[in-house]
């Protein structure tokens, strides 16, 4: 139930009063006073008492089925139902897939010259932020499994050494946590093997396709195998990657180099852990887009929690990441999943709702634990928003296989890690916060990709 103080007579979002105003904008001088200090904001605010579970400075540490309500009835969801797979065998989901692969291959060029974000240098950036993608994993982002970098399933689940002796699981944690940093991840966390979370079946290629790494591939010859792995998997490590902030406000190829280059690095960096699992004695599975769903593990892993627009939203670079996983036989110490507010600022934000171009984010006030789209690609049983996966990934076909990110680029969470960034945590934990965490966001000229975007990002100095 929300504070009589968080909403005006007819329910809609809290006006401050220009009192209120003043307060937080002088939290806001008072936290760059003091060299970015967000509890120090706070305090200034004068709303240091707030103790809501909400708050960043009250971080919930819960059980996954404490934070999101799960069916006792939730079924396993078949990765062929993902809505991207989709786009192999469903028309209706992506009809001029083919043809946006031959684009994204970089043999259809077509940039256009003179229109920011859509220039020929542009474009030269989006296919080099892609080309370790390109080169080591082509299929890893359609979610085909055991290809390219992580086809090598049967040599990671089968070291050559004996399994090193940790003193005990929280040793084991924090020596694979800080190598998986070291190594390239930006946010690790450590998870408990949750076979919810497994693909009922994989889908996979024709293991008789000899060329994996073309996208001349037949694609009839995707086919369902039981998800079963070759290992018992006792523990998972998430680890979440970084996209350039820049870049993503950019529209066209600007913000698609940004997920390439999110695609370039998560298989070698996977690649990279399960070896040093290896040569400590352990059995291991790299794996990006396949095998399992990466948003709840990543939630089970601590790494942050589930928003309005179904992706994952951190606490230091909200949705800005993309996300890869390795299950091992390692016991380690698994951390807890997080709140720190994003539920309740999704409820009334809405930015993600009105930004994207292809209405495929639910406007419901509050989420649900069914399908509210009907979509055999909604994974129904958790409660949670539902997205319309059908409308975007025609957004994506529209757009000609670039990428869109509108929504990414629109949510107040998306920030760079300054003191504004940690204001802006504290508007999130505070009653009236919330509104005006968005207005102050719209003010200041976020949310929006826009051609002074594309032009700043080059201009920027290195």
């Amino acid at each position: 139930m929300e504070s009589s103080s968080d909403s005006n007579d007819r329910g809609g979002p809290y006006k401050p009063n220009r009192r209120e105003f003043i307060k937080l904008m002088a939290a806001a001088g008072a936290g760059s006073l003091v060299g970015g200090s967000s509890q120090a904001a706070y305090a200034a605010s004068g709303m240091g008492t707030h103790t809501k579970p909400f708050s960043p400075f009250k971080k919930v540490h819960a059980e996954i089925e404490e934070m999101y309500a799960i069916s006792r009835d939730y079924q396993r969801m078949r990765q062929k139902n993902t809505v991207f797979n989709r786009g192999f065998w469903d028309k209706k989901v992506r009809p001029n897939f083919l043809g946006n692969v031959a684009k994204k291959s970089g043999m259809i060029p077509f940039p256009q010259e003179g229109t920011p974000g859509y220039s020929k240098v542009d474009w030269a950036l989006h296919w080099a932020g892609w080309a370790g993608h390109r080169a080591g994993t082509p299929l890893m982002g359609a979610g085909a499994r055991n290809t390219g970098n992580y086809d090598d399933w049967e040599r990671h689940a089968n070291p050559k050494f004996e399994p090193y002796a940790f003193k005990d699981r929280a040793e084991a944690a924090k020596y694979v946590k800080r190598a998986a940093n070291f190594l390239g991840a930006d946010l690790v966390g450590i998870a408990p093997y949750d076979a919810r979370w497994t693909y009922s079946k994989w889908f996979d290629l024709d293991p008789s396709i000899e060329d994996t790494k073309s996208l001349e591939i037949p694609w009839d010859k995707m086919k369902e195998v039981e998800g079963v792995f070759p290992f018992e998997p006792k523990s998972v490590i998430a680890m979440a990657f970084e996209m350039d902030y820049d870049a993503l406000k950019a529209p066209g190829f600007l913000s698609g180099a940004a997920a390439g280059l999110g695609y370039s690095i998560m298989p070698e960096v996977s690649f990279k852990v399960a070896d040093f699992l290896n040569n400590l004695g352990y059995k291991s599975i790299p794996t990006g887009n396949d095998t399992g769903m990466s948003i709840p593990i990543a939630i089970q892993a601590g790494l942050g929690e589930c928003s309005r627009m179904g992706m994952l939203i951190t606490e230091k670079y909200g949705p800005r990441v993309r996300l890869a996983k390795i299950y091992t036989d390692l016991e380690m110490e698994f951390d807890k999943p997080v709140s720190f507010g994003v539920e309740e600022f999704c409820k009334r934000c809405k930015k993600c709702t009105e930004a994207c171009p292809s209405n495929a984010i639910s406007i419901d006030d509050e989420p649900s634990a069914t399908s509210t789209t009907g979509s055999i690609s909604s994974n129904s049983g958790v409660k949670k928003w539902y997205q319309d996966g059908e409308k975007c990934m025609l957004q994506w076909d529209r757009n000609g296989g670039t990428g869109c990110s509108f929504c990414i680029t629109a949510c107040p969470f998306n920030k760079r890690d300054t003191w504004i960034h940690d204001l802006a945590k504290v508007l999130v934990g505070m009653p009236v916060g919330r509104d005006i965490a968005r207005q102050l966001d719209d003010a200041f000229g976020y949310g929006k990709k826009t051609d002074q975007a594309a032009r700043a990002f080059w201009d920027k100095e290195v």
